[in-house]
């Protein structure tokens, strides 16, 4: 028997206890919708009524410190993640031009450089350097805020000269991310994995969000 069933069953049997032992003193069609409503409930565990009742019993027994496991393994992005690709986005379309630093244009350092300085994160210059700033991550556990790298034609395969940053990760682990790209000559979204440039080109991932680099940024002052 699953936790979410051993869950209802042991709320269900709180709820049956005084509906029976005062049924005489109810009125009948009082008892009817009771009766009705506890049917309803163990047939939809999603039905108003149970989540009342789970709330109420959270509240008053053990409960009530244990965690939501049946939520908190949902893909959900983090709040400063958030905030994070909101300010990227308001850059869409500003032209990519090799050496810029921002705002009126970038490359693709300088692109996803700004947007975290923005936040009290410094990342060094170039593409290359950041690849070995904050903690690797495999594309099995990408989150948004994550930076991914790419070797580029004038870096030579399997040597980092691109950077983009993730926006959203979906369930079957594909994502899509944010850059500056020299080949559009401006900031874009692009799908990853694309079967095309970006996945053989492909050199690795970091997280630079939870790491030391982001203790001091406005985004973990705001949490404190």
């Amino acid at each position: 028997m699953t936790l979410r069933k051993i869950v209802i069953s042991t709320l269900l049997c709180g709820i049956l206890s005084p509906l029976t032992s005062s049924a005489k003193s109810l009125p009948k069609e009082h008892l009817n919708i009771a009766r009705q409503e506890t049917q309803l409930s163990a047939a939809d565990p999603s039905n108003s009524f149970i989540a009342m009742a789970t709330a109420q019993t959270r509240e008053n027994t053990p409960f009530a410190q244990m965690p939501d496991i049946l939520t908190e393994e949902a893909t959900i992005a983090d709040a400063s993640a958030s905030k994070i690709i909101n300010y990227a986005s308001r850059f869409l379309g500003t032209r990519y031009v090799l050496g810029a630093m921002g705002p009126s244009a970038f490359d693709c350092s300088g692109f996803v450089g700004y947007v975290y300085r923005n936040f009290g994160i410094t990342l060094d210059r170039t593409s290359r350097q950041q690849y070995l700033q904050g903690e690797k991550v495999s594309l099995g556990n990408l989150r948004p805020g994550d930076l991914l790298f790419f070797s580029s034609r004038s870096s030579g395969r399997g040597n980092v000269g691109h950077v983009a940053m993730v926006t959203e990760v979906n369930p079957d682990g594909s994502c899509k991310f944010i850059h500056a790209s020299s080949g559009k000559g401006r900031v874009t979204y692009q799908n990853f994995p694309d079967n095309g440039y970006y996945q053989r080109n492909f050199v690795g991932a970091r997280r630079i969000l939870g790491t030391s680099l982001a203790q001091n940024s406005t985004l973990a002052q705001n949490k404190q």
